[in-house]
């Protein structure tokens, strides 16, 4: 992949200008500290990318799209390029912790720099409770007493989510190498599967290749976007990344092209090696066609890799969770606590107890059965949360680009515009009314701050 000629990189910010910030240093000296290097912030986004999503969408696309569903992978892949182009540019320009705040601040002002860093931290921390409900659904396979056990389950998942919380407490590096071990022991049976899938490929089980016509495309689209979140994943912890202004880069392309490249021989294996019926009725349609082409042992692999990587998701989550905020509390636009660091660990402990309160908060809704039906709303919820700072940052890309960034930029955002679209209308409208509901905060912020001043 190609990036953006050197000669434009120009209009978005020369190395050394401000933009090009080091990490910011406390009153009382305490900072983050440089410890993730290309192959961590390469992990981070293809493990936050490959999560739950690998293991249940295919059974889901089967239903709504058929064979079409392939068609509906690449188109989703093609889009999001031109996303990851855009935050592997910025992330380049403006590496500060907490990723698109920065982007969208310096492009159009406090008040989108708020409502991204807003609307992107609930998305993480809301999104942390759907990702947790997702390791605990595999898990009743290898613990059987779980299954329909709601306030076991329940124990489970908020035990996952704060010793994950301590464990990026108390490092970075910490964090960082589990998402290094999670993605070399998530995507080596991933791989064998796909493999498997199209040495046993079978034109025949793509017909009809599009039962529900070429409408049900864009519903395709809209549920593989979630496979997609993370992508920007490798901006979040800027000023802890070494050597930001080419780490960024390269580990937001090569987890791009990782993820894509799993998703897609997943998408033509699956497709081509089972019947569309078969993968529909499945509620592990990965583990089915390991079982159908590799053997039992394979499908038990297949089944503790869903739960290992589940948890990569939700640990890269949490370490995104605490960072989100730091920039915008350093600049007096969010509540200050989130941007303290820790003296001992140099991590923004108080962001990620938060950020873990939040989730158990959620996950303590999701104990009772009306709240409990509503899962897949909360997932779309923090879909429309995530997709507001990626149409942001596309803007931001455009207004301090030029020439071909601006094509770039324009090409993303009619993208995750189109993304957008396909949360539904409930999503979106309790999506904006979270937005609106943060507003009194940015208020408060600003004149405090002009207060002070």
């Amino acid at each position: 992949m190609r990036d953006v000629p050197p000669r434009e990189s120009a209009a978005i910010g020369p190395p050394g200008s401000p933009t090009q910030r080091e990490p910011t240093i406390r009153a009382d000296g305490i900072q983050l500290v440089r410890s993730v290097g290309l192959l961590g912030a390469t992990a981070l986004v293809v493990v936050n990318m490959v999560g739950s999503s690998v293991y249940t969408l295919p059974a889901s696309i089967a239903r709504d799209v058929g064979p079409l569903g392939i068609v509906a992978w690449a188109l989703t892949a093609l889009g999001y390029l031109f996303v990851a182009i855009v935050y592997a540019r910025l992330g380049t320009r403006f590496p500060r912790t907490g990723g698109p705040y920065a982007y969208a601040r310096s492009a159009f002002g406090d008040l989108a720099g708020f409502v991204t860093v807003w609307s992107y931290w609930l998305s993480a921390t809301i999104g942390n409770a759907a990702i947790v409900q997702s390791v605990v659904g595999y898990a009743p396979e290898f613990w059987p007493a779980l299954a329909g056990d709601r306030v076991l389950q329940f124990a489970l998942s908020v035990a996952l989510v704060w010793i994950l919380c301590l464990v990026n407490v108390l490092g970075v590096q910490f964090g960082v190498r589990l998402q290094i071990v999670i993605l070399f022991l998530g995507l080596l049976p991933l791989v064998v599967v796909g493999a498997l899938g199209l040495a046993h490929f079978d034109a025949q089980n793509l017909t009809p290749f599009d039962p529900h016509g070429l409408s049900a495309l864009p519903a395709g689209m809209a549920l593989i976007v979630w496979a997609y979140s993370g992508v920007e994943s490798a901006t979040v912890p800027a000023e802890e990344v070494r050597d930001p202004g080419t780490t960024i880069r390269r580990a937001t392309y090569f987890g791009y092209a990782i993820g894509t490249l799993v998703y897609i021989a997943l998408a033509v294996g699956i497709a081509g090696a089972l019947a569309n019926e078969d993968i529909a009725a499945s509620t592990r349609p990965l583990a089915l066609l390991a079982q159908t082409t590799g053997g039992s042992a394979l499908a038990l692999a297949v089944s503790v890799t869903a739960v290992v990587a589940c948890l990569g998701t939700l640990n890269g989550w949490i370490l995104m969770a605490g960072r989100i905020p730091v920039a915008a509390a350093q600049d007096g636009l969010f509540f200050e606590p989130l941007a303290r660091i820790h003296p001992r660990f140099h991590t923004p402990a108080v962001g990620l107890v938060v950020g873990a309160a939040i989730a158990s908060a959620v996950l303590l809704l999701l104990l009772r059965e009306e709240f409990l039906d509503a899962f897949n709303f909360i997932v779309f919820l923090a879909l429309f949360l995530t997709l507001v700072p990626h149409l942001l940052a596309a803007a931001a890309y455009w207004k301090l680009g030029r020439g071909k960034q601006r094509i770039t930029a324009a090409i993303a955002f009619a993208f995750v515009a189109f993304a957008i679209y396909g949360c539904g209308l409930t999503a979106a409208q309790w999506g904006l009314a979270l937005v609106a509901l943060g507003l009194p905060f940015h208020w408060f912020f600003r004149s405090r701050s002009s207060a002070r001043a």
